[in-house]
């Protein structure tokens, strides 16, 4: 007859407490790895999402019509006047190189020069969801502030912009477009023609705005249908986030000159759980209108 065979409680406890310590030696060693692959994947998170918010924000830059890029005072505000169509134009219906505008169906009128509509270099050009045309803006400004009829935030006839709520049309004639304006003022003046003939339509106003927080903050993208002479800090309810998490920002632009392009600089700065990134790009334009 077999005797019967157990563990005796002091061999119990013995590998409840052998194995306490193995488990205890192994969670030691990996946890300096989970720790590192957890930290790593959250920067690359940060990293991922704040390139792409600047890589956005460089697009749109890029995108904008010359001398159109401002910042707000406490550079946390960037707008640009995005471009629909742009090319070269030839002239007037009736020719020569006037840049007077009127709505009247005839064309060119003698007594005043005026016509209403010019030759586009480009048979298949397309003016859906065009709202401005701009010709020749500098950006002029005084004080940061903009010049009337030298910049196009701050209309005037003569202007470099047509007026808001200006529609177009466009007409193909063999192998260039018959572009024709409907004005709400009836007639509109361009200040100086373009040097190398270039036009612009524009569509819309695009803007950035940074709201940084010691958490939660975002970076916002909104669009308008509305141009202003000053930049407003109040953002639009329909604004989207482009960037979470952020918690420090800033925009700077530095206009070109004829010896160098223009300069925008861009830095953001996103914290989550402890683990903080910063990143900055820097978007070279060439304003020649």
């Amino acid at each position: 007859m077999k005797s019967a065979r157990a563990f005796t409680l002091v061999e119990l406890i013995m590998v409840i407490a052998l194995s306490g310590i193995v488990l205890l030696m192994i969670t030691s060693v990996m946890q300096h790895p989970l720790r590192a692959f957890v930290d790593q994947t959250r920067r690359s998170e940060l990293v991922e999402q704040a390139t792409v918010a600047l890589n956005r924000m460089a697009r749109d830059i890029r995108l904008a019509v010359p001398n159109s890029i401002r910042q707000s005072s406490d550079g946390r505000t960037l707008e640009t006047l995005n471009i629909l169509q742009a090319g070269r134009y030839v002239s007037n219906r009736a020719g020569g190189d006037s840049l007077r505008f009127s709505s009247e169906p005839s064309g060119c009128e003698t007594s005043n020069g005026r016509c209403d509509g010019f030759q586009v270099l480009d048979p298949d050009l397309s003016v859906a969801g065009a709202r401005w045309l701009v010709i020749n803006n500098l950006g002029a400004n005084s004080g940061g502030v903009p010049t009337p009829g030298g910049n196009v935030w701050a209309y005037a006839d003569p202007g470099v912009i047509t007026p808001t709520g200006t529609t177009f049309d466009a007409t193909q004639t063999g192998n260039e477009t018959l572009v024709t304006l409907d004005l709400p003022g009836g007639a509109f003046t361009f200040v100086h023609a373009s040097p190398q003939r270039r036009f612009y339509l524009a569509d819309q106003a695009i803007g950035y705005r940074c709201n940084p927080a010691s958490s939660g903050g975002q970076l916002l993208r909104y669009t308008s249908v509305t141009l202003s002479a000053s930049v407003s800090s109040a953002v639009p309810s329909d604004s989207v986030p482009v960037a979470s998490h952020v918690t420090a920002c800033s925009f700077a632009y530095q206009p070109g000159n004829p010896q160098r392009p223009g300069l925008v600089t861009l830095s953001l700065t996103l914290d989550r759980d402890g683990e903080s990134i910063t990143l900055q790009q820097q978007v070279h334009i060439d304003n020649a209108p």
